[in-house]
């Protein structure tokens, strides 16, 4: 399925706008909560800061260890939706080359990336796609995305996964 170009973010702010559509400017109650939280992390060590979880002994076979863990994660996705892994065993080659193959696949023509679009009506919610919708204060979200499904591995659909940039996979 090709979805039109228009209804990409990446379109969107190709297209020569001069101004952000007002559907998308967050409400001026909203938009002051986030700077006095910037501000707190930034001026004021005892503001908000983003949880930090030490993964180092997720695999201790622990199963107090196991569970503390598993209550800070959950808690920081509860109450934050983000946190900062520690320790998780991840190279920071690896990162970096995870980095570099997302900008480059994100550096492609539309009409590349569009080869390997999702489709949510269809249920093929692996793949490139946009979200432009309607958040919980009214707001539309927009982002342009790739879905990988990579754990459980019988989830996971090697097919959506492109072939372009050659360094993807």
């Amino acid at each position: 399925m090709v979805i039109a170009t228009n209804t990409r973010v990446e379109s969107l702010s190709k297209s020569g706008i001069h101004q952000i559509p007002k559907e998308y400017i967050r409400p001026q109650d909203e938009l002051s909560t986030i700077t006095n939280i910037l501000h707190e992390i930034n001026n004021d060590d005892k503001g908000p800061q983003l949880p930090t979880i030490d993964l180092n002994d997720i695999n201790s076979g622990d199963p107090k260890t196991l569970e503390n863990c598993s209550n800070e994660l959950r808690k920081a996705a509860t109450e934050w939706g983000v946190m900062h892994l520690v320790n998780h065993g991840i190279s920071d080659d690896l990162i970096a080359r995870v980095k570099a193959a997302g900008e480059s696949f994100f550096s492609q023509p539309v009409e590349e990336k569009e080869k390997h679009c999702n489709d949510i009506a269809s249920g093929k919610i692996q793949g490139y796609g946009s979200k432009l919708a309607n958040n919980a204060s009214g707001q539309l979200e927009w982002e342009d995305y790739f879905f990988h499904t990579v754990f459980p591995e019988d989830k996971r659909d090697l097919t959506v996964w492109p072939s372009t940039p050659n360094d993807y996979m």
